[in-house]
């Protein structure tokens, strides 16, 4: 009696099941004969294989450049450190950037040198500065970063610094490193006797 009751039951659910199913067939079914016509037809098949292959190739560029696509990291702002910092130095509020040697970061004109020559190939990691914010040859800590010299500078780090703002860009190897980077605010002990030192927190 209960499988005689619940096979009754079931028959509703089977043919509702069996209808959807043979409709979502003959949707396919018509868009195929659609998206297909201009290959079946002898005038418009050298067209249509044209047009299959477009867009073939834009489906595989759009698939590949959303592979590509570099999530930025935009984190709050890191709070002023408790501790006192190193002898000789103080703590500086600094924005931080990333970029890498390429022409999307450096401009057409780059040449693989930083401003004070230095070859990016040996030294794939520095900061580039203001140099009347920051000299140059002056170790930094960088929090997330590490350890690293100060020797580029860039239109944007100069800019900033005639606003009274220590911004400082990181050398990263690849371009998608930089962009992760994204914008960081952090405070870093600088020298004491530097300009970023004695701007107003």
């Amino acid at each position: 009696m209960r499988k005689t009751a619940y096979r009754d039951a079931m028959h509703p659910l089977l043919r509702r099941a069996v209808l959807v199913l043979r409709r979502s067939i003959a949707v396919c079914w018509s868009l195929s004969w659609w998206t297909t016509a201009g290959l079946r037809d002898r005038r418009t098949r050298p067209t249509g294989m044209r047009l299959l292959v477009l867009g073939l190739l834009v489906g595989a560029l759009v698939g590949w450049s959303n592979g590509k696509i570099i999530h930025v990291i935009q984190e709050k702002e890191l709070p002023r450190p408790v501790t006192p910092p190193p002898a000789g130095a103080t703590w500086a509020r600094v924005m931080t950037t990333g970029y890498c040697p390429c022409w999307r970061c450096c401009g057409l004109e780059a040449n693989g040198h930083t401003s004070i020559n230095r070859d990016v190939s040996t030294h794939p990691f520095g900061l580039a500065s203001d140099p009347g914010m920051m000299p140059y040859h002056t170790e930094l800590q960088i929090p997330g970063y590490g350890q690293a010299e100060v020797d580029d500078t860039g239109g944007r780090m100069r800019q900033d610094a005639r606003k009274d703002l220590f911004h400082l860009d990181l050398r990263f190897v690849t371009h998608e490193e930089a962009q992760r980077w994204g914008v960081r605010w952090m405070w870093i002990a600088v020298p004491r006797d530097s300009k970023a030192a004695a701007l107003a927190p």
